[in-house]
Protein backbone atom coordinates (compact mmCIF):
# COMPACT_ATOMS: atom_id res chain seq x y z
CA UNK A 1 0.00 0.00 0.00
CA UNK A 2 2.80 2.44 0.88
CA UNK A 3 4.64 1.69 -2.36
CA UNK A 4 1.56 2.31 -4.46
CA UNK A 5 0.76 5.49 -2.55
CA UNK A 6 4.16 7.13 -3.06
CA UNK A 7 4.55 5.87 -6.64
CA UNK A 8 1.15 7.37 -7.55
CA UNK A 9 2.64 10.80 -6.80
CA UNK A 10 5.27 10.41 -9.55
CA UNK A 11 8.14 8.95 -7.50
CA UNK A 12 10.23 6.07 -8.85
CA UNK A 13 11.09 3.32 -6.39
CA UNK A 14 14.71 2.51 -5.67
CA UNK A 15 16.05 -0.50 -3.85
CA UNK A 16 19.50 0.06 -2.39
CA UNK A 17 21.87 -1.60 0.04
CA UNK A 18 21.27 -1.29 3.78
CA UNK A 19 24.82 -0.01 4.02
CA UNK A 20 26.30 3.19 2.71
CA UNK A 21 29.36 5.44 2.65
CA UNK A 22 30.20 6.73 6.13
CA UNK A 23 30.90 10.24 4.77
CA UNK A 24 27.40 10.48 3.29
CA UNK A 25 25.79 8.85 6.33
CA UNK A 26 27.42 11.36 8.71
CA UNK A 27 25.14 14.07 7.28
CA UNK A 28 22.06 12.14 8.40
CA UNK A 29 22.95 10.23 11.55
CA UNK A 30 21.91 12.95 14.04
CA UNK A 31 22.43 11.63 17.59
CA UNK A 32 23.12 8.04 16.49
CA UNK A 33 26.57 6.50 16.16
CA UNK A 34 27.93 5.07 12.93
CA UNK A 35 27.53 1.32 12.83
CA UNK A 36 30.65 0.11 11.09
CA UNK A 37 30.62 -3.10 9.08
CA UNK A 38 33.52 -5.39 10.05
CA UNK A 39 34.05 -6.82 6.57
CA UNK A 40 32.46 -4.38 4.06
CA UNK A 41 32.04 -5.32 0.40
CA UNK A 42 33.82 -2.06 -0.49
CA UNK A 43 35.41 0.84 1.35
CA UNK A 44 32.55 3.13 0.14
CA UNK A 45 29.91 0.86 1.72
CA UNK A 46 31.32 0.61 5.22
CA UNK A 47 28.44 1.51 7.61
CA UNK A 48 24.80 0.58 8.12
CA UNK A 49 22.60 3.51 7.14
CA UNK A 50 20.98 5.69 9.80
CA UNK A 51 18.67 7.16 7.14
CA UNK A 52 17.49 6.32 3.63
CA UNK A 53 18.64 9.73 2.39
CA UNK A 54 22.35 8.95 1.75
CA UNK A 55 21.66 6.29 -0.89
CA UNK A 56 18.72 8.18 -2.43
CA UNK A 57 20.81 11.34 -2.82
CA UNK A 58 23.73 9.36 -4.23
CA UNK A 59 21.53 7.92 -6.99
CA UNK A 60 19.63 11.17 -7.55
CA UNK A 61 22.92 12.97 -8.25
CA UNK A 62 24.18 10.07 -10.37
CA UNK A 63 21.04 10.28 -12.54
CA UNK A 64 21.33 14.07 -12.86
CA UNK A 65 24.98 13.74 -13.91
CA UNK A 66 23.92 11.26 -16.60
CA UNK A 67 21.57 13.84 -18.09
CA UNK A 68 18.26 12.76 -16.61
CA UNK A 69 16.12 15.80 -15.81
CA UNK A 70 13.67 16.17 -12.96
CA UNK A 71 14.02 13.42 -10.37
CA UNK A 72 11.62 11.97 -7.81
CA UNK A 73 12.86 8.83 -6.04
CA UNK A 74 11.68 6.91 -3.00
CA UNK A 75 12.65 3.89 -0.97
CA UNK A 76 11.05 1.81 1.75
CA UNK A 77 13.57 0.00 3.90
CA UNK A 78 15.35 -0.44 7.20
CA UNK A 79 17.37 2.23 8.95
CA UNK A 80 19.59 1.34 11.89
CA UNK A 81 20.06 3.03 15.26
CA UNK A 82 22.07 0.30 16.98
CA UNK A 83 23.97 -2.87 16.22
CA UNK A 84 21.81 -5.23 18.26
CA UNK A 85 18.94 -7.20 16.71
CA UNK A 86 15.74 -5.17 16.65
CA UNK A 87 17.54 -1.81 16.65
CA UNK A 88 16.18 -0.87 13.26
CA UNK A 89 12.98 0.62 11.91
CA UNK A 90 11.40 0.48 8.48
CA UNK A 91 11.02 3.95 7.04
CA UNK A 92 9.70 5.51 3.85
CA UNK A 93 11.75 8.29 2.30
CA UNK A 94 11.32 10.34 -0.87
CA UNK A 95 13.44 12.98 -2.59
CA UNK A 96 12.55 15.41 -5.36
CA UNK A 97 14.73 17.74 -7.39
CA UNK A 98 14.10 19.77 -10.51
CA UNK A 99 16.76 20.12 -13.15
CA UNK A 100 16.70 23.78 -14.13
CA UNK A 101 18.51 24.85 -17.30
CA UNK A 102 19.41 28.52 -17.11
CA UNK A 103 18.57 29.24 -20.77
CA UNK A 104 15.11 27.64 -20.46
CA UNK A 105 14.37 28.93 -16.95
CA UNK A 106 11.44 31.08 -18.09
CA UNK A 107 9.71 28.04 -19.62
CA UNK A 108 9.35 26.27 -16.24
CA UNK A 109 5.80 26.83 -15.11
CA UNK A 110 5.95 25.74 -11.48
CA UNK A 111 9.01 25.10 -9.36
CA UNK A 112 8.97 22.50 -6.59
CA UNK A 113 8.80 24.03 -3.13
CA UNK A 114 8.28 22.92 0.46
CA UNK A 115 4.49 22.90 0.02
CA UNK A 116 4.68 20.28 -2.75
CA UNK A 117 6.70 17.90 -0.59
CA UNK A 118 4.45 18.54 2.43
CA UNK A 119 1.40 17.74 0.29
CA UNK A 120 3.02 14.46 -0.85
CA UNK A 121 3.70 13.50 2.77
CA UNK A 122 0.25 14.45 4.10
CA UNK A 123 -1.54 12.67 1.26
CA UNK A 124 0.58 9.53 1.76
CA UNK A 125 -0.18 9.51 5.49
CA UNK A 126 -3.92 9.82 4.75
CA UNK A 127 -3.70 6.96 2.24
CA UNK A 128 -1.95 4.88 4.90
CA UNK A 129 -4.92 5.37 7.22
CA UNK A 130 -3.99 8.35 9.39
CA UNK A 131 -6.85 10.79 9.86
CA UNK A 132 -6.07 14.37 8.78
CA UNK A 133 -7.64 15.58 12.04
CA UNK A 134 -5.02 13.57 13.96
CA UNK A 135 -2.14 15.47 12.27
CA UNK A 136 -0.42 18.49 13.76
CA UNK A 137 2.24 20.33 11.74
CA UNK A 138 5.21 21.74 13.65
CA UNK A 139 8.43 23.48 12.67
CA UNK A 140 10.84 21.03 14.29
CA UNK A 141 12.97 18.83 12.02
CA UNK A 142 16.40 17.15 12.08
CA UNK A 143 19.50 19.19 11.24
CA UNK A 144 19.78 17.69 7.76
CA UNK A 145 16.74 19.74 6.76
CA UNK A 146 16.96 23.44 5.92
CA UNK A 147 15.99 25.41 9.04
CA UNK A 148 12.88 27.44 8.30
CA UNK A 149 11.97 25.48 5.16
CA UNK A 150 11.03 22.21 6.86
CA UNK A 151 8.81 20.73 9.51
CA UNK A 152 7.31 17.65 11.06
CA UNK A 153 3.89 16.08 11.17
CA UNK A 154 3.04 14.87 14.65
CA UNK A 155 0.07 13.23 16.30
CA UNK A 156 -2.30 15.63 18.09
CA UNK A 157 -3.37 13.05 20.65
CA UNK A 158 -0.35 10.79 21.07
CA UNK A 159 3.23 11.76 21.66
CA UNK A 160 4.62 10.54 18.34
CA UNK A 161 6.02 11.85 15.08
CA UNK A 162 4.59 10.58 11.80
CA UNK A 163 7.24 12.13 9.58
CA UNK A 164 9.41 15.02 8.45
CA UNK A 165 9.40 17.10 5.27
CA UNK A 166 11.18 20.03 3.70
CA UNK A 167 14.14 21.27 1.78
CA UNK A 168 17.30 19.38 2.60
CA UNK A 169 20.12 21.40 4.12
CA UNK A 170 22.01 23.18 1.30
CA UNK A 171 25.31 22.18 2.96
CA UNK A 172 24.44 18.61 1.91
CA UNK A 173 22.69 19.16 -1.45
CA UNK A 174 21.18 22.23 -3.09
CA UNK A 175 17.52 22.79 -3.96
CA UNK A 176 16.42 19.26 -3.09
CA UNK A 177 13.27 18.42 -1.17
CA UNK A 178 12.45 15.31 0.79
CA UNK A 179 10.14 13.60 3.22
CA UNK A 180 10.40 10.70 5.66
CA UNK A 181 7.74 8.59 7.32
CA UNK A 182 9.12 7.01 10.47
Amino acid sequence: LAQRSVASKGYFETITWSFTDEKLNNNFKEKFKSIKIINPISSELNVLRNSLYPNLIFYLEKNLNRGFGDQALFEIGPTFFGKNPGQQITTICGVKKQHIEEENFSEKKELIDVFHIKKDLVQTLIELGIDREEMKIETSSPSYYHPGISGSINSKNRNCIFGYFGQLNPKIITKTFGFEII
